[in-house]
């Protein structure tokens, strides 16, 4: 369990890390798996439905959902747990303007809390944005900048 609070990650693919059969409930199975109250849970989940623009589709099942709102689910799950470690892989694919600008502030407050955050992106713009550190490897060479 302690994991869980050290390490979020989102997968390339986000349906390979989906476990439930509704979007409030994939939210709540980490802080769940953490042992916290129902009342904490349920803030957690209401927060990150409110932040990731998911609350429209809080009881749909997660496989319904388009790619876009996949992508930002599992960023949810991950979050869920608080960790201090986030591993995003193209956290940004699928999104259109609006839902980009609220995945980089998202992201932009997490890195001012003092989380780190490791992305493997092409976003040029959201590294940018976020005011990443970047390391970018390519032609069989790394470049640190």
């Amino acid at each position: 369990r302690e994991l869980l609070t050290r390490i979020g990650s989102v997968f390339q693919n986000p349906e390979h890390q989906l476990v439930a059969s509704r979007v409030r409930d994939e939210l709540a199975a980490g802080p769940r798996a953490l042992g916290l109250d129902e009342a904490e849970i349920a803030e957690r989940v209401d927060d990150l439905l409110e932040r990731l623009a998911l609350s429209s589709v809080a009881d749909a099942n997660p496989f319904t959902l388009s790619g876009g709102q996949k992508r930002r689910l599992s960023v949810g799950t991950a979050l869920a747990t608080r960790p201090r470690l986030l591993v995003l892989d193209e956290p940004t694919f699928g999104q259109d303007a609006n839902t980009w600008r609220g995945m980089v502030r998202t992201i932009a407050e997490l890195r001012a809390a003092g989380h780190a955050i490791v992305t493997a992106t092409h976003d040029a713009e959201f590294v940018a944005a976020v005011g990443a550190v970047t390391l970018e490897l390519g032609a069989g060479r790394e470049v640190a900048a």
